[in-house]
Parts: C-alpha cells; structure tokens; sequence
C-alpha cells in the first residue's frame, strides 16, 4: 500500500489480538532524523510512541499492541527503528478502537509508507540500508562537515599537540574549587547551600559561592548498539574476540565503545592515562566548575575538579506497580533503600564531591498526573501498596457504603478492591487516589533519603532529577533533600517555574539536564532542541546558561553532554550532535571558545552585576526529538 497521505487510520479488525504487532514499513527521504508516529485510540484515550527513523534507510517498524497499556517508556531499538518513546497509559487492549500513523506537520513529503497493518509476531527479518553508513573512524560516510576526520593520523596529531600544552588553570577570582573568591560565607569542609537574603547560592568548601557550572558524561564513552545492524560498518568492527574490552552485552544487546576504540588506537596502549590528562585540562581550559551525571568515577580524583555522585540502583521491589514506581509500603523497600545508601560511605569524607542525586527522571512520572491508586484499582496484582490503600480507605469511610456513596461505585465490600474494577464502578474516586498517590510518593523519595543522609550526613542529596513537573506529589518529601532538581531542555530556564519550586520547597533548584544541537555536523539529529548550525548553537548555549546564572533561585546548571553520540545510536536508537567534541574526541573550536569566554562571566550575572545575553536563538523543528 504505497501511501504519502497523512494520516494513515487502520482500523480494529475483529481478528486482532492482544499479542500482535503493528508493522509499519516506511522510508525517511529527508537528510535528517524524522519522527514516526503511532497513536492507539480508544476509550476516550491515546497512547502515542514517537518513533525515529534514519534518512535514506527503507525500515520496518515493530510496534506492539500492547504498547498502548503504557506499561513500558521506551520500546527497545530495531533495525532501522532508532528511539522510540511511549506517551500515555491504560488503554486497554478491548477499548482499542483504531490505530493512526501519521508525521509531523512538514515531514509529510519526505516521509513514505509501503505498508502498514497488523501481524501475529514480530519481523524475523530487517532491511539494511543500501549501502554501509559509517566508516573507519565512526563518522557518518554519506556527509562532509568542518572537521570531519580524514584519517587516523589527523586525529593523532590534533589530540597529541593539545596534550603538549600548558596545563591550564582557572581564571583569576575563582577559588581551588571553582567558587567565586569575592563573595565568601562560613566555610564547613564540604560544599552546602546558602540564601543570602537575595539569592541563593551553593557553597565551596572553603566558604565561597559557587555556582555549579558542569557537563554530564565527561567520560571517554560512546557506544553504539550493535544488534542487527552489523552490516552498516565499513570496515567491519573488530571482533569481540580481539578486543573484549570494547564491546559491552546487556540484556541480548551488543554495544560497541567507539570513543575508546578511536582513542586506544590514536593514543596507544596508555589511552586511558593520556585521556584522563586531556579531560582534566579540557575542563579547567573550558572554565567547568563540576563534572556532572554519568561522568568518569576516576576522573575527580586525576583533576581535582568537583564533582556530583550518580546514585546507581534507586531502590526497586520484586514487584513494581507502574513501570519504575516499586511497592513502597513493601519492608523489602525499606531494606533495599539501606542498601542503595551504603554506595556513599567510602565518599562520607571527600570534600571535592558537591553532592548526589539518587536517580534520574523516574519513569512513572512521564504519565501526566500520574494516579497511582488509580493503577492499583486497574490490576488485582497484590501489593503491599495495595492494602495500604485499602486500609486508608477504610480508616477514612468505615463502611463500603459510604465509600459506594463517595464514589458512586457499588462494591459490596473492602475486600472488592482487591480485583480488578472498571472505571465506571469508581467514577469519582479520583480525590482519593490522587490523595494516597501523594503518600505514596512521599515514600518513593523520604525512605531513601533517610537512608542516604544517616549513612552520609556531609554532602548534598541533590534529589531525583525530574523530566518536569506536572504535579504536585513530585515535590512530596522535598524536605529531605538540600536541592529540588529538574531537567529542562527549552531555550532558556523557566523563571517563573523555578520560582514556584522554590517557594513551594523551600529549596533552591539545580538544573540537570539541558543542551540545543547543530544540525550541520555529523548527526542526523540535532537533539531535544536544535539549530541549523554549530555557531548558532554556542550562541544558543551563551543565552541559556547566562539567563540560568541570572535566576536567584537556581544554583547550577549541567549540559548534556561532552561527547556526541553515536550517528548510529546509543542503546536506545538516540543519536544526537549534542557534544563538545566530535566521535574522535576532537574538540569543536566553537564550543571551546564559548565556554572560555562565557563561564568566567557567570558570578557576575548570578549577583546582578552584568545582564544575561538576550540575543534569542534561531531553532528549528527538523531534525530533533520532539518534532
């Protein structure tokens, strides 16, 4: 069924089954990443997965059926299918009315449709592109761009003459640590937070504001996944056999470390060690204050820059109730919260660790308020957190009539809740749940952290580094934390939202997350925001990092992230030009000098002396994550 037309509708056949797959096969003629989209309709619902598709690669696109239950975020990465991400919940399978394949407004003459309908099983099989994409040095093979490596010794050189240089240092005016020298409180030996009446501030160990100016994944890591898509590399990559150190299994996926295989071959046996020379200096000469999430664990120790802590294993249970959200009224989530906590005893005392986030936007909290008594009454799955709501229930109308008349449900008794309910028979018992979902995510973050801050009473729990922020649960056990943090890909910081966070915590806010990408480097993928070019995107950076700096309630910003990615994907299918170096660890000249002449200024603006840069970016919608 060659088809242009958007959008495509298909809909429920009698013969569907809860088990099948839609298979999209379609063709992006666009010399950019464009966005698929799948929506499942029904029951007064849609459940979308926007999916990426490589330009020039005819695919076949798996999407399940049963993707509109919600239940997963992400759907792992096919052959030619690269990140896929799930928008909304709980449609369930018998209100399935139609599915909807459509683009992007703009997209709908580079994108083509060869077939679209549903099957029994996944593909046994995927198309590979007509010919091999990446070659010898990682790079996208069908572009040129400035910079674009030609060969190995090129990229030998230019990383040995910039080891050759002067170890830099930090400007005039910035502490040991970073912070700035002319502004000074009450020095404790380790980093904390202040309000100075004006703003609030962090605190180096000596007693002097900081700012916390850092960049997330500073580590000589790019992997790409590997898994079925072998054929695309040309020369093929060398064999597990002969490099094991390079290739990484997890969960059935093969994972090839690209960086490390330029770097091991451009700097020799003794890579790791000149890598770690580079880094320290690349921060110092770029004016970074912090090595930010995901980053080398060696690598504060080699530099002496400061660094944050990223918590690994948020505390699970056997059973989780909703994607990432665990049964936390379980005791088994009590003992693995004091588990999670003992990765801080050997850092208790190092004074170079700012702080800790304990993980990284939560997945249950993508679904727009998110009701997790609501979920409970969907499923019959006994939980802990399944009686606890129950007993709240009844604590809180003594009998089931009462609670019948408060919802106007006809349960004919507690014990009803137990089983699976539909909507109809709990018509208005969304005050309740939503109440108990408040609680419940009061545990999600006052458990660990207890846990956290008895086992080290020193650093900063930085918090959970929220995708954003939809509802007010998620602020829910603020207290326990030093700093409220959320992740923030716009063109500049949300002041006003930031300032509601703050009022509403009482704690100052730490941006995780943020980047705007180039579209004219050697990604088909400019990121979550992009521009047409690399100038434009430093530009872009300038405006967001020194309008942050000017927010008296943030505390610090951290970009993501060092390295690009890989043109042919990380785990999940992203691949974004996002980095201040290329795949051969190559710096851009662009971005160094903006950092270098940019961070110094940061203080300045953060007191009020200096105004932020106002000149606006010029984005565009092609090529990124969410158009």
């Amino acid at each position: 069924m060659p088809k242009s037309e958007f959008p495509i509708t298909i809909p429920r056949s009698p013969d569907w089954r809860a088990t099948d797959v839609l298979i999209v096969e379609a063709e992006n003629r666009a010399d950019f990443m464009v966005n698929l989209h799948v929506v499942f309709r029904g029951g007064e619902r849609e459940v979308s997965v926007r999916i990426g598709i490589f330009p020039h690669w005819p695919c076949r696109i798996p999407v399940p059926l049963d993707t509109a239950s919600g239940r997963r975020l992400f759907l792992a990465r096919t052959p030619g299918r690269f990140k896929a991400t799930v928008s909304g919940a709980n449609l369930a399978f018998e209100d399935l009315k139609d599915i909807v394949v459509t683009v992007p407004a703009g997209a709908e003459d580079v994108v083509r449709i060869e077939r679209a309908e549903v099957a029994r099983e996944m593909p046994r099989d995927y198309p590979m592109p007509p010919a091999p994409l990446v070659d010898a040095m990682h790079q996208w093979r069908h572009r040129d761009w400035p910079g674009k490596a030609r060969d190995l010794d090129a990229v030998r050189s230019a990383l040995k003459t910039e080891l050759a240089g002067a170890p830099p240092s930090y400007p005039s005016g910035w502490s040991r640590f970073g912070g700035w020298t002319e502004r000074r409180f009450t020095a404790s030996g380790f980093f904390r937070t202040q309000f100075d009446g004006d703003r609030w501030w962090l605190v180096d160990p000596e007693g002097y504001a900081f700012w916390s100016i850092g960049c997330d994944c500073v580590r000589p890591n790019v992997e790409v996944n590997v898994s079925g898509i072998e054929a695309v590399f040309d020369p093929a990559l060398p064999s597990p056999d002969s490099v094991p150190h390079l290739w990484h299994e997890k969960s059935g996926r093969c994972s090839f470390n690209a960086l490390a295989h330029n770097l091991e071959r451009a700097l020799g046996p003794e890579w790791r060690a000149r890598w770690m020379e580079l880094t320290g200096g690349r921060l110092r000469a770029y004016r970074f204050n912090t090595i930010a999430n995901w980053s080398d664990p060696d690598l504060p120790a080699h530099c002496g820059v400061p660094y944050v802590l990223t918590m690994r294993g948020y505390p699970a249970t056997a059973q989780m109730l909703f994607r990432d959200f665990p049964d936390v009224f379980a005791s088994e989530f009590e003992s693995n919260a004091q588990d999670f906590a003992q990765q801080l005893a050997s850092r208790r005392d190092d004074a170079a660790l700012l702080g800790y986030f304990m993980t990284n936007e939560p997945q249950w909290a993508f679904v727009g308020n998110f009701d997790l008594g609501d979920q409970l009454l969907r499923s019959n799955e006994p939980s802990a957190t399944r009686t606890a709501f129950i007993d709240n229930m009844r604590r809180e109308y003594g009998s089931i009539s009462a609670l019948n008349n408060a919802w106007a449900s006809d349960f004919d008794s507690f014990d009803d809740l137990n089983r699976a309910s539909t909507p109809q028979r709990r018509s208005r018992s969304g005050t309740d749940t939503g109440t108990f979902t408040s609680q419940a995510a009061d545990r999600y973050v006052r458990v660990p952290a207890a846990a956290c801050r008895a086992v080290d009473p020193n650093h900063l729990n930085l918090g959970l580094r929220w995708a954003w922020i939809h509802s007010d649960y998620q602020l829910a056990a603020a207290d326990t934390l030093d700093a409220f943090s959320i992740n923030q890909y716009q063109l500049r910081p949300d002041a006003d939202a930031i300032a509601k966070l703050v009022e509403k915590t009482g704690k100052p806010v730490m941006i995780g997350e943020f980047h705007i990408g180039a579209l004219d480097r050697g990604l088909p993928s400019g990121g979550i925001r992009n521009t047409e070019t690399m100038a434009e995107s430093v530009r872009a950076y300038r405006y967001y990092i020194e309008n942050a700096a000017a927010i008296p309630g943030l505390v610090g910003a951290h970009y993501f992230q060092w390295n690009d990615q890989h043109v042919m994907g990380r785990f999940d299918g992203e691949n974004m030009q996002i980095g201040l170096h290329d795949i051969t660890a190559c710096a851009y000249p662009e971005w160094v000098s903006t950092c270098r002449s940019v961070h110094p200024t940061l203080y300045s603006i953060a007191s009020g002396e200096t105004a932020p840069y106002s000149h606006i970016p010029a984005t565009v919608p092609q090529g990124t994550l969410v158009w």
